[in-house]
């Protein structure tokens, strides 16, 4: 039975990865052929549609955190601070770039949060960057901050430019935005 599950859930993450994440063409009917199996089984062990794609988009989101988060290079980093910027413009521009993952990655948590969450992920990967300051108290409450403050950008959408200041679907401004959001976590305003 739990062979069933996780086959479904490895293919259907394949899927998903193959339409670069276009989920309206992961339909359960796709799902279900690729698996050789019956329609029904994905309300079974899922209970619907969307619960798979979450728990799969779960798996691609923090794969790729892992992987930005977990690089031995820091990009030319010399310090905390800029570390941190570094790895948060990946995470950033990642969620630009798949903006319907991002959403489903981060509007998850907000259903049921939990110390297993995508968002408890990211906080954890955007943690690894500060490496200068030993005190994990204070790491986790700047990943923290830092992580809630993409999340709640990111979700502003195309009113991003009203509601922060900053247009979040240009690069660059979007860069300009996580630069002085890290920097008056350590510098202050």
């Amino acid at each position: 039975m739990a062979d069933i599950k996780e086959s479904i859930i490895k293919e259907t993450t394949k899927l998903i990865e193959e339409k670069n994440g276009d989920l309206k063409s992961v339909t359960a009917r796709a799902i279900a052929k690729r698996c050789g199996i019956a329609l029904g089984l994905i309300n079974y062990h899922f209970k619907s549609k969307d619960r798979l794609i979450e728990l799969c988009v779960q798996r691609i989101v923090n794969r790729i955190l892992f992987c930005f988060c977990s690089q031995d290079d820091d990009l030319g980093a010399e310090n905390d601070c800029e570390r941190l910027i570094n790895q948060a413009r990946q995470i950033f521009d990642f969620f630009y770039e798949n903006k319907t993952m991002a959403k489903i990655f981060i509007l998850s948590d907000f259903k049921d949060y939990t110390p297993k969450s995508n968002t408890t992920a990211a906080r954890n990967g955007l943690a690894l960057a500060i490496k200068d300051n030993p005190d994990k108290r204070k790491k986790r409450i700047i990943s923290f901050i830092l992580t809630s403050a993409l999340q709640t950008a990111f979700l502003t959408g195309s009113h991003s430019k009203d509601i922060v200041g900053y247009d979040l679907d240009d690069k660059l401004q979007r860069d300009m935005f996580v630069t002085e959001a890290v920097n008056m976590m350590f510098y202050g305003m």
